[in-house]
């Protein structure tokens, strides 16, 4: 080696990782999830996903993931235990099989339609005659009587539209609930959960008006994810110096030597 001249084989330090993929180490190291991770460190929610995926491929970023799940005392193995559990996710050991009622839908002539809802008209008047006899307070009484009446004139004003309609229909049929029926349902079961300590399964948990909605890790990530780790894809090289863009090049001009 000439005086003066850099040492060839002293190795050039790495690019210090910026602020948001320090963040997105830290955060991954802990959710194990890339989409997450990357929007805690403060980068866009638009392309979470796949900017994750992408600073998941920098070998620098591995590292700093790796320290920090080394600082928070999880082994490679227990990682790799909890990414696998997630890879391997399945509900069939915490469903349950149920039956329950529920009313169906059938078709019904209009005819028939008007003439129930005229005997519905006429309990329902009966019924408030019959209730308005036994308040004591006058003052109550006509409340009530003011209020049944309001009601009694809405009833009338539908009944009077199907009659209407039935009139330009004859054939006309209704959609209506009929008899009750018995089928099968499938439902998580929360006590399986709890006793196969299977919680860490379930990402989130949402309450409907049709229940509650289980939202498992997912399974296809943590594959991919897991895949990564272990080596299975090729590594992609990033070039630091120009952000991941293709290096400047120079245009060079052949003389063409009066070829066509």
């Amino acid at each position: 080696m000439a005086m003066g001249q850099p040492d060839e084989t002293t190795p050039t330090p790495a690019k210090p990782l910026t602020k948001l993929q320090e963040g997105f180490a830290h955060h991954f190291a802990r959710l194990w999830k890339a989409a997450p991770a990357y929007r805690l460190a403060g980068g866009a929610e638009n392309g979470a996903k796949q900017n994750g995926q992408n600073l998941l491929k920098d070998e620098r970023i591995l590292a700093a993931i790796k320290a920090e799940a080394a600082a928070l005392g999880m082994s490679v193995e227990e990682a790799t235990v909890r990414m696998s559990e997630w890879g391997r996710t399945s509900l069939d050991d915490v469903l349950t099989e149920e039956e329950e009622e529920y009313t169906t839908y059938i078709e019904k002539p209009l005819r028939e339609v008007v003439a129930e809802n005229y005997e519905v008209i006429l309990f329902e008047q009966e019924l408030a005659i019959r209730v308005e006899a036994l308040f004591t307070d006058k003052k109550d009484q006509k409340k009530y009587r003011n209020q049944q009446q309001a009601l009694h004139l809405k009833r009338l004003i539908e009944h009077e539209r199907l009659l209407l309609e039935l009139e330009k229909k004859p054939d006309t049929v209704r959609i209506v609930p009929g008899p009750k029926a018995k089928r099968k349902v499938v439902r998580i079961d929360m006590v399986k959960v709890h006793e196969l300590k299977a919680s860490h399964l379930i990402k989130k948990i949402t309450p409907t008006k049709y229940g509650q909605a289980y939202e498992l890790h997912d399974a296809k990530d943590a594959v991919n994810t897991m895949l990564k780790v272990l080596g299975a894809f090729a590594p992609v090289k990033v070039d630091h110096t120009t952000n991941g863009n293709d290096m400047p090049g120079s245009n060079i001009m052949m003389p063409d030597n009066g070829r066509d």
